[in-house]
């Protein structure tokens, strides 16, 4: 047995959940108080616990500040593996359940905006056709922040692209498709039938956009940048869709969308796409999993499905 073997064994045979979820408690209620009430228990025993725990790792993992406890270094390690294991229970238990039920499991995705209007409800449709009884757990928002959830365990695979250098050490991506991203306003927009629009006059007007993470959001950053412009200030930053088109249609906001949400209602003439050419230098968003982790029978089957409706839309397009 390895010297780190031998470590595991008694270390991992006196580690609870209690004590990952006291961990988790107090991170992110910043008090040993008030975490002792989320697990109802006493705050002399959540005070044994935090003890316990720090003794059975050998690392403190928080400090007292006036502000409450704040993690140490490692203790923001031991912090993440608390959520991690937290998530993988969570997401065990609510697939036994389903298969206690006679269901096929849980499966836990994520996707970009830019599935949402065709390729996501077409594949998950077909999913639960052929495993009606699934409990699916879907998380659309952007890119950034799924691969948060994926690196946390808290999805089985996203769909979406990478957007740190860092990722490509611990993701692997499969690519599947370039997102087209098109300006547009409402239909009565001062902006709206013009045959030029030049990003100067665009500045003027206030916009709804994704935060600054998000690699679609950079795009439009970097468009400005490059024009010589100063950054977008009158601004409203949102990861909803809903949000996004009410502020469009209802505040006179200039916004950026993946053709795909948008192409429908501008056709019925309720949007206008504005003649902007947005140079788009993101790379093709993919199927993403953890690096060296098969995915799930239940991921493996939803991707297999993702890729069918992929290559028959390609197909119908060269038709």
């Amino acid at each position: 047995m390895s010297f780190i073997s031998s470590l595991r064994q008694p270390l991992l045979s006196r580690l609870r959940f209690r004590h990952l979820m006291l961990v988790s408690r107090i991170a992110r209620m910043g008090t040993l108080h008030r975490a002792a009430e989320e697990l109802n228990v006493t705050q002399p025993a959540a005070s044994k616990m935090l003890q316990d725990i720090e003794e059975i790792l050998g690392v403190q993992i928080f400090v007292r500040q006036p502000r409450g406890l704040i993690a140490t270094e490692i203790g923001a390690f031991v912090i993440d593996y608390a959520e991690q294991a937290l998530s993988d229970q969570e997401r065990f238990l609510k697939g036994l359940k389903n298969l206690q039920r006679g269901g096929y499991g849980a499966l836990s995705i994520g996707a970009i905006m830019a599935t949402a209007p065709d390729i996501l409800p077409a594949a998950i449709a077909e999913l639960k056709r052929r495993r009606p009884l699934m409990t699916i757990m879907l998380q659309t928002t952007t890119s950034d922040q799924l691969l948060r959830s994926l690196e946390k365990n808290e999805l089985d695979l996203v769909i979406g692209r990478l957007t740190e250098s860092r990722h490509h050490a611990i993701f692997d991506v499969e690519p599947l498709s370039i997102e087209k991203l098109w300006a547009f306003v409402s239909a009565d927009h001062p902006l709206a039938g013009r045959d030029e629009v030049s990003l100067a006059e665009m500045e003027t007007y206030p916009w709804v956009l994704q935060q600054q993470t998000s690699p679609m959001r950079q795009v439009i950053d970097r468009s400005f940048a490059e024009a010589g412009l100063p950054s977008l200030d009158n601004i409203v930053e949102t990861t909803s869709i809903f949000a996004t088109l009410h502020l469009v249609r209802r505040a006179g906001m200039i916004s950026v969308l993946p053709h795909t949400i948008i192409e429908e209602a501008i056709a019925r003439g309720e949007l206008a796409r504005l003649p902007l050419t947005i140079v788009n230098p993101l790379e093709p968003y993919g199927i993403i999993r953890r690096k060296g982790e098969p995915l799930s029978v239940n991921a493996e089957e939803f991707a297999g499905i993702v890729r069918g409706l992929l290559t028959s839309v390609s197909l119908a397009t060269i038709g």
